[in-house]
């Protein structure tokens, strides 16, 4: 796969949907949802011209995104493109949103990136499809991922956590697990916590030490816990959800150096292998 750093659109800018996306990551030039062929990433397509199948996408007053899943012709399934929003987080997949901007004399006038999301569950609702019959529709809740940093992580576990890092492990990968919800209100507080979960695995795993340089954490932190700081592997942000084996605890040079430096790609590899083996001698 190629590296995930070199997955850097910024949020406002129009891109050719075939050049700019498809031709360096792969994936479907047509569908709605088109998972990378080359990289850990889902790319996802909204616009206006799905809303005669039931599309409505839209944002809602808790900054929630509402996105319709794939399928045009009965009820849609839990398969294809919606399964790969429903598992991004267990397979290290960021979600990339784009909004068709429509055509100009035949001609497409790009796609706007809306920028990264996380999902933080699912619902289903009836809707027509493209033949007008009412059918099953799949909407997801997504959350941008600048929304889940954290500060605002740790405000909001809401429950205690274990101490066991069994148990604290099976939270975790529970946590991943995007499941059906009830409505986006409580969209924001659930990504919260699973992410507080996953989190509080990596740092428990990690024991004090960071698992890119094996020093110890640079300070203890007020509440008595070692200082090390979550890293998403597999995505140029952190925050939001990740599986446990795409999730690093760094200390914050490491952490600067991975997101910054002239080896923060290698680095980046390199704590990955780390981590894939710490698991499997783990759990395995």
């Amino acid at each position: 796969m190629s590296s995930p750093y070199e997955i850097a659109f910024e949020i406002g800018k129009v891109y050719d949907r075939r050049t700019q996306i498809h031709e360096p990551f792969g994936g479907s030039r047509q569908s709605g949802i088109s998972p990378s062929a080359k990289a850990p990433a889902v790319f996802i397509f909204t616009g206006d011209s799905g809303e005669q199948f039931g599309y409505t996408d839209r944002y809602d007053e808790f900054g929630v995104f509402h996105y319709t899943g794939e399928g045009q012709v009965g009820d849609m399934l839990l398969r294809g493109g919606n399964k790969a929003i429903l598992e991004h987080a267990s397979n290290g997949a960021s979600l990339h949103l784009f909004k068709a901007l429509g055509k100009r004399a035949g001609k497409s006038l790009g796609q706007q990136y809306m920028g990264e999301f996380v999902c933080a569950d699912h619902v289903w609702r009836d809707g027509p499809d493209r033949n007008g019959a009412t059918r099953r529709i799949i909407q997801f809740h997504l959350l941008p991922i600048d929304r889940v940093n954290e500060a605002v992580v740790d405000e909001a576990t809401g429950t205690p956590l274990p101490s066991s890092l069994t148990e604290a492990r099976a939270l975790a990968l529970n946590a991943t697990s995007s499941r059906e919800g009830s409505d986006a209100s409580t969209a924001v507080r659930r990504i919260y916590q699973r992410s507080a979960q996953v989190k509080h695995y990596v740092l428990l795993r990690a024991a004090g030490r960071c698992e890119s340089c094996g020093k110890d954490a640079p300070f203890i932190r007020k509440d008595g816990t070692p200082y090390l700081e979550p890293h998403h592997i597999n995505r140029l942000s952190d925050g939001g959800l990740d599986h446990p084996k795409f999730v690093g605890a760094v200390c914050p040079t490491c952490h600067r150096e991975i997101h910054y430096g002239e080896r923060g790609a290698e680095k980046n590899e390199q704590l990955r292998t780390y981590v894939e083996r710490l698991e499997h001698g783990i759990w395995v």
